[in-house]
């Protein structure tokens, strides 16, 4: 190898080592299910290490909600990735059309397994709920968030 394409290999190397460090390492993904259907979202939001909701620099994925068709009265099933279930979940349910005040948020337990479920309500035609999943640190305080807009199927 002649040392001009010795230094070109060496220049290609290099560049493909920065590019893969410039990489973000991708947010956790969420997936929800419901008879036979399922639907994924990576975070909203969400804090990796050294970051924090308090401070405002966790990394602002995307914005808006991911939708699922639900039948009322059958099991909706969350499941969320091991990083998520190693300092804890929840998950929150709301009615998305809600004024301020008017109809506070059902939540969920604080979780530390991997998977929960619940029963879809039973929502009227042209109704939704919003479920949103939010992950926690050791502290308990939010590093995560996941949104799904539930819809009668």
């Amino acid at each position: 190898m002649t040392p001009r394409r010795r230094l070109r290999t060496v220049a290609a190397a290099a560049a493909a080592l920065a590019s893969l460090a410039a990489c973000e390492k991708p947010a956790p993904i969420v997936t929800v299910v419901n008879v036979g259907r399922s639907v994924y979202a990576e975070a909203n939001v969400f804090c990796f290490e050294g970051q924090s909701a308090a401070a405002a620099n966790c990394a602002q994925r995307r914005t808006g909600s991911t939708t699922l068709e639900v039948v009322r009265g059958q099991t909706v099933g969350v499941d969320v990735d091991k990083e998520i279930v190693d300092d804890g979940w929840f998950i929150e349910l709301s009615d998305p059309g809600a004024a301020d005040g008017e109809a506070e948020p059902q939540q969920s337990e604080v979780q530390t397994g991997h998977y929960f479920t619940f029963t879809a309500p039973n929502l009227p035609t042209g109704a939704s709920l919003l479920l949103t999943v939010r992950s926690l640190n050791q502290s308990q305080e939010p590093t995560g968030e996941w949104s799904f807009t539930l819809v009668p199927r």
